[in-house]
């Protein structure tokens, strides 16, 4: 139990660095956790065990951390999405860019008619 706690832990740190998929190395982290936990409860001096609780407990952790930050990033993102899409500049903008853009194709049309 304490080898497999220990790469639990190990793929719990992997995960944590996945974003969205963070939420899989919070269960790897915690089912690592429970494991080194027993393995430690029939062998104290168990190194192996050890090490597996506390790349666990670091996984698990970072995990949570880094998932929840992710979920921040999206909410906040949307937040400032929907004010941008309700100011009249952001409009304005946008519809200034597609006249330049038209303009320029309008142009480069010209431009490969004359080679022609």
């Amino acid at each position: 139990m304490g080898i497999a706690s220990l790469v639990l832990g190990i793929f719990s740190i992997l995960f944590a660095f996945t974003g969205p998929a963070g939420f899989i190395g919070i269960i790897l982290g915690v089912v690592g956790i429970v494991l080194a936990v027993l393995a430690r409860k029939n062998n104290p001096a168990d190194s192996v065990a050890t090490g597996g609780l506390i790349t666990s407990i670091v996984g698990c952790a970072l995990a949570l951390l880094f998932y929840m930050a992710c979920l921040a990033c999206v909410a906040g993102s949307k937040k400032v999405m929907d004010e941008a899409s309700k100011d009249p500049a952001v409009g304005k903008s946008i519809d200034d860019f597609t006249r330049a853009l038209k303009r320029m194709e309008e142009e480069a049309n010209r431009r490969a008619e004359k080679g022609n």
